[in-house]
Parts: C-alpha cells; sequence; structure tokens
C-alpha cells in the first residue's frame, strides 16, 4: 500500500501529464479559431464599452462590485470544471479552468452596468432580471455556439446563483463607504 506522500506524488504526475496535453492540444486545435476569437473579442469590447460608458464619478464603486463578481464568478467556476458539473471546449486562456471571458468581462461589466442603470430600481427586481436573462440566454448561447457543455449540471441551478451575485455586487455598491453613484 502506497503512503499518502506517494499517492499525492502520483496524483501530481498525472495532474501534469494531464494539463500537458490539454496545452498541447489548445495550441494546435482551439487557439485562433472562431470561438476562440469570439472570446478575445467579447472580452476586451465589454471592457471597451464599459471604460467609454460608465460613470467616471462611480469608477471606485462599480470596479469594486465587478472585482467582487470577478472573484466569485472564478472561483466558483473552477470548482464546477473541476467537480466535473460542466466543462468549457474552447478557452481563451489554458491554464484557467474557468471561462475568463464570462467570468471577468461579460459578468462584471454586464452586472456594473445594470448597477449604474437607473440605481434608485430595486436590485431585488434587477438581480432576478439580470438571473433570468443570464440563465435562459446567455448560457444557453455559450452552450449552442460548443464553448460550454453541462455534464452533470443543469442551466436551472444557475438562477439562484446569479441572482445572489448580482445582489451581493449591488449590495457592495451601495455600500456606505461610497458617497455617490
Amino acid at each position: 500500500m502506497l503512503s499518502t506522500v506517494k499517492k499525492i506524488d502520483e496524483i501530481s504526475k498525472q495532474t501534469i501529464q494531464v494539463s500537458d496535453a490539454y496545452m498541447t492540444l489548445w495550441k494546435e486545435e482551439i487557439v485562433f479559431t472562431w470561438q476562440w476569437w469570439f472570446g478575445v473579442t467579447i472580452t476586451f469590447i465589454t471592457w471597451l464599452l464599459w471604460l467609454i460608458l460608465h460613470k467616471k464619478e462611480s469608477r471606485y464603486r462599480l470596479l469594486s462590485a465587478g472585482f467582487f463578481v470577478g472573484v466569485v464568478s472564478v472561483s466558483l467556476d473552477t470548482i464546477g470544471v473541476q467537480m466535473g458539473l460542466w466543462a468549457y471546449r474552447y478557452d481563451v486562456l489554458p491554464f484557467i479552468p474557468a471561462y475568463v471571458p464570462y467570468d471577468l468581462s461579460l459578468m462584471p461589466v454586464v452586472i456594473m452596468g445594470l448597477i449604474q442603470l437607473k440605481p434608485r430600481f430595486s436590485p431585488f427586481l434587477k438581480g432576478l432580471i439580470f438571473a433570468v436573462l443570464t440563465t435562459f440566454v446567455g448560457e444557453p448561447l455559450i452552450y449552442w455556439i460548443g464553448i460550454y457543455d453541462l455534464l452533470n449540471w443543469k442551466m436551472i441551478y444557475s438562477l439562484p446563483i446569479y441572482f445572489i451575485i448580482y445582489f451581493l455586487a449591488s449590495h457592495i455598491a451601495f455600500s456606505e463607504k461610497y458617497d455617490t453613484l
């Protein structure tokens, strides 16, 4: 029977082999495909639009909320991929299991935009609208174009998660630590 340390070392070696195989596949068959360019494009366009359209006086408040969304999204996405709940097929960056264009661009920027738009409107209703659109439009779109694959997950499970992420981000943005929105 192998000791725990030897078992961990063996799994680490296997992980490195799988990572090397994926990196080779990514370089040879994923990078520069239209799906890869789609991810790169939405990453840059979303942030470019935010830079142009955001309220400059609310920048730090919005970025605080956006940073929260990005960290939570990447973390939850990574957990989901590692647990085999879903997979991404056209990663923009091959060494991050989460889908970067969605987690670090689309999610934070859309939420920051919603927080900025009609700031007095109910965060509960905004969160619900965001969750419904993300669950029933955003996820199906990336599934349909082949970027996202459901392994042991149903899109409907994402609905409360998206709502909670929006609601908490809104709470951060409207924290009394900030003067204006």
